[in-house]
């Protein structure tokens, strides 16, 4: 059984992708590090607000994304996705493209895909908004209840998520507060302005650092 935990880096700036973009489906990449069998995902890369097929540009990025990790001592080990749908929490048939791309990126690894649940990043939840889904058996399955108490992620019997500590929820709702979102930058605005930081957004990982 695989345990996935989550650290405020990568919860925080998927959070804050969304927020950037609430009228827009967004997506980006999840770095990992793997001890003791344990998988820790460590940082996200946003990748995309226009663009949610599988293309020449998401390749590009991910190839950028793996050199990036490996500097870290890190792998590309998960997907995350926010549809501008808010009640959307499926992984659409385009997401499953890309999810997969990255599973194989990911090689030995068991690579998780995530589905942002708008409806849990509001003010005062208590619960993570991340609806994660392993690849079983050559199909995408959800992990239903996997944050809950005592949950071994529902779906396959396979893995289990817990986040990296207990202010997180706290401390992400009051950098989204304090907009925060302001100061992430993805892949497509990096097309337009070469000198945004997308891979490590470096002030921002420090504010949430600091947060």
């Amino acid at each position: 059984m695989t345990e996935y935990t989550i650290s405020l880096q990568a919860y925080a700036k998927t959070v804050l992708h969304c927020a950037k973009y609430p009228w827009a489906t967004v997506h980006g990449l999840l770095l990992a590090e793997k001890k003791d069998g344990k998988v820790r995902m460590a940082d996200a890369i946003p990748l995309a607000h226009n663009w949610t097929q599988l293309t020449p540009m998401f390749d590009v990025a991910l190839q950028q994304a793996q050199a990036y990790a490996k500097t870290k001592g890190w792998f590309v080990g998960g997907y995350y996705v926010a549809y501008e749908d808010a009640e959307a929490v499926q992984l659409s048939a385009s997401s499953v493209l890309l999810a997969r791309a990255v599973s194989a990126a990911a090689g030995d690894e068991a690579a998780v895909a995530f589905v942002i649940d708008a409806k849990k990043l509001g003010p005062g939840s208590t619960q993570p908004g991340l609806v994660p889904y392993l690849s079983v058996d050559s199909q995408w399955k959800e992990q239903s209840g996997a944050f809950s108490s005592g949950a071994k992620g529902k779906g396959s019997g396979a893995a289990t998520f817990v986040l990296e500590n207990n202010r997180m929820l706290a401390a992400t709702q009051k950098l989204v507060a304090e907009r925060a979102d302001i100061d992430i930058h993805d892949f497509d605005e990096h097309l337009d302005d070469v000198a945004l930081d997308w891979l490590q957004n470096k002030a921002l990982s420090e504010r949430i650092r600091t947060a």
